[in-house]
């Protein structure tokens, strides 16, 4: 098989919101079956230039790949004219070892499926009826998790904070430009919090933000921003307080994420995680039962999901005729 290279435009071209939402639906139902191969995360930060490397690998039985991506963070970015987010993703013929594919995302299938994990969790574990979402946090990943929430929810009012008001300014143009929605900007965090029934904290905060008396019944708190061992935006509190705690990966969750801290800190235990959103994706436990519970949950962002998008895109990719196929050579064999 050639090795296929796309760039990031051909990677937005082969793959909608919609379709990823669905294919990280069915990556979370995969999970539960233990068909998935998860190694450690590397995470090398660079705090001299606020910059820090996530480095994730993963294969999953039911496909044809193994991945391993690479996705960079470095926050100052914008001071010199770049984007914060860079990174590329490697995808390896799994019965062979050999490289398939080539994905110069800059780090996009990584916000893709970030955001359609948050959209996974709102399908399930959301109200019904959401009066308002508060966005912490108005960087890239809140886009991505408004247009991802957005295919499975009605949104009628946006409320966003930021420590950046420029931020919080610049989103929420963005969101009454391309979704006429109500939309404000929060002045605390306090503010967005308590007047909303669906939080989504987005941050690469190292301290809690958001605490438990902020929050109402009924309320889908959804965490992003914790994906490293010293991470967290919210209080242990709001853990214990809550009716549900649901996680993306019970093993993972352990080492890295609000449950992670929750349970350093002594507040939780194992027993006080309700299981995994695969488990909820699959039945095996209920979702949202009630209309007044307050239910957690910790998305601290899992390989194999990055093992499925990148599958579907390269199969669409394929189909689409997109990208550079170059074949591969080796002593006295032509590799096709």
């Amino acid at each position: 098989m050639p090795t296929l290279t796309l760039t990031e435009d051909e990677i937005r071209q082969a793959i909608s919101t919609a379709d990823a939402v669905e294919t990280i639906e069915t990556a979370f139902a995969t999970m539960t079956q233990k068909l998935a191969y998860l190694p450690d995360a590397i995470n090398l930060n660079l705090p001299s230039v606020e910059g820090e490397s996530l480095i994730k690998g993963a294969y999953s039985t039911d496909t044809p790949y193994f991945v391993v991506k690479v996705v960079n963070r470095f926050y100052s970015n914008p001071s010199v004219g770049l984007p914060v987010g860079s990174g590329v993703v490697l995808a390896f013929d799994a019965a062979t070892g050999f490289l398939a594919a080539i994905l110069l995302d800059n780090g996009y299938l990584t916000d893709l499926r970030t955001g359609a994990a948050g959209a996974v969790a709102v399908r399930h574990l959301a109200p019904a009826t959401i009066r308002q979402v508060a966005f912490i946090g108005a960087g890239t990943q809140a886009r991505f998790q408004f247009r991802a929430i957005a295919t499975v929810r009605d949104i009628p009012s946006v409320i966003a904070w930021s420590r950046n008001p420029a931020n919080a300014d610049r989103f929420v143009g963005e969101i009454v430009d391309d979704a006429g929605c109500a939309v404000q900007v929060a002045q605390t965090i306090q503010e967005a919090v308590s007047s909303s029934d669906l939080v989504i904290t987005t941050t690469p905060s190292r301290h809690a933000l958001v605490f438990a008396d902020w929050v109402r019944p009924g309320t889908t708190l959804i965490a992003v921003g914790s994906d490293t061992p010293d991470k967290h935006e919210l209080d242990p509190g709001v853990l214990t307080r809550a009716d549900m705690v649901i996680t993306d990966s019970l093993s993972e969750c352990t080492k890295i994420g609000e449950i992670h801290q929750a349970l350093t800190a002594g507040l939780l235990s194992l027993d006080g995680v309700t299981g995994e959103l695969g488990e909820v994706v699959t039945g095996r436990i209920p979702g949202r039962t009630a209309a007044d519970q307050i239910i957690v949950c910790d998305l601290s962002g899992v390989a194999v999901l990055d093992v499925s998008i990148t599958t579907m895109v390269m199969e669409k990719a394929y189909f689409m005729g997109l990208g550079r196929r170059k074949r591969r050579r080796m002593e006295g064999y032509d590799l096709l």
